[in-house]
């Protein structure tokens, strides 16, 4: 586990993704561990206390310039709390707490993996492909959307791909851009057309990542699965963001996840 740190940051870039997501680009005031893919970050407004808890975001990408080091998050907006950076001047004023949790399991990959992104779970799996790039570990990347409008810059998602020596699928639930279907539909075809892959590695709704978790177990194919689940703590302590595990037991998904091994949770109980 890296070590986490509570720094003060400035927004210094941000841009719109599509009609409900933006990605805002941070520099932190002082040193900050590189996080693992995967890993997650507690955001708060700087000399604010609303809102009144924190909030939690996937690293999308992270970096060291000149000034420091940086880091990328991507926002789905849903209330006044993730509303907040889409409209805040630049060089507003954040706290943000990490790196946190436990991340891909990038030291054991060998390739190729299927990556797996469905909304808003794009942004450690954009980490991820980085990290494998660097590596030289190649991945294919099926990003799910309900509609065309909804996928987040395919392009960038198709180069980034490329850089592992893998390829780029888009998937819409009505056909409007890509393969259409479910994003789990499109993958578990490709494997049945004989497409394998070391491990599956997804974020996504918790629909989407109980039918990977089926869909591992009926293959034989391993998947670590980033939850999105409600955080006030972020560090283990508030218990707010426990997930049913077999046997009648508990984890905490900040801390021993957010990524996890799919037998790691009763998705049937969830």
């Amino acid at each position: 586990m890296v070590p986490r740190t509570d720094r003060s940051a400035v927004l210094i870039a941000r841009r719109q993704l599509t009609p409900g997501t933006y990605a805002v680009r941070f520099q932190l005031e002082g040193p900050f561990s590189a996080p693992r893919p995967g890993q997650f970050v507690m955001l708060a407004i700087e000399g604010s206390d609303l809102p009144f808890w924190r909030r939690a975001y996937s690293i999308a990408g992270f970096g060291e310039g000149i000034d420091g080091p940086w880091l990328e998050l991507m926002i789905k907006i849903v209330g006044p709390g993730t509303a907040h950076w889409r409209t805040a001047p630049m060089e507003s004023r954040a706290r943000i707490l990490g790196p946190l949790g436990r991340g891909f399991p990038v030291e054991e990959a060998t390739g190729p993996i299927a990556m797996v992104a469905g909304g808003i779970g794009l942004p450690p799996l954009l980490h991820a492909m980085a990290e494998l790039a660097s590596l030289g570990i190649s991945c294919d990347l099926y990003l799910g959307a309900a509609t065309a409008d909804e996928l987040i810059e395919p392009e960038s998602c198709a180069r980034a791909v490329a850089e592992t020596g893998g390829r780029f699928f888009a998937c819409t639930d009505d056909g409007s851009a890509g393969e259409e279907g479910l994003v789990t539909e499109v993958l578990g075809r490709h494997l049945d057309s004989g497409e394998a892959y070391e491990a599956i590695w997804a974020c996504g709704p918790n629909p989407m990542l109980r039918a990977l978790a089926r869909l591992s177990a009926k293959r034989g194919v391993p998947a670590w699965l980033s939850m999105e689940e409600r955080m006030a703590c972020g560090v283990g302590v508030c218990l707010g963001c426990i997930a049913p595990a077999p046997g009648g037991e508990h984890v905490r998904v900040c801390t021993e996840g957010p990524v996890l091994p799919a037998a790691a949770i009763d998705w049937e109980a969830l």
